[in-house]
């Protein structure tokens, strides 16, 4: 698996611009800031239990050659999540490192300008 901090986000995506986003994070950590066109498969059930069925999910998304950006609130559960999927014969999978809160920091909390700094393209 590969890492990606914040700051380079915006420059991955502009060289990968079909690069899927998945969000690992619960659905309420969602409602304060997301990547628009990400996808949503929580890594841990709300009691925060494993989720048993996060891979089969996220296939329903992902498809092993898509280039697959996984994020979370800080970085541990996406780097659990991003090695899962690796074990599974994903072959473009990057970590971002410091999750929603260094992209937050890195933008200055500023949702507009990082929607502009992060477009996300869909096939």
């Amino acid at each position: 698996m590969r890492h990606l901090t914040a700051d380079g986000l915006a420059a991955f995506l502009r060289l990968h611009p079909h690069a899927k986003v998945l969000d690992v994070r619960f659905a309420y950590e969602r409602e304060a800031w997301r990547i628009p066109g990400d996808h949503h498969v929580p890594w841990y059930t709300p009691d925060w239990k494993p989720n048993p069925a996060f891979l089969s999910q996220a296939l329903r998304y992902l498809s092993p050659d898509d280039y697959v950006l996984v994020i979370c609130h800080n970085g541990d559960r996406s780097c659990d999540a991003a090695a899962l999927l690796e074990a599974a014969g994903f072959k473009h999978v990057y970590n971002v490192l410091g999750g929603y809160t260094d992209i937050r920091e890195a933008w200055h909390g500023d949702i507009s300008a990082g929607r502009h700094a992060v477009p996300v393209h869909h096939h």
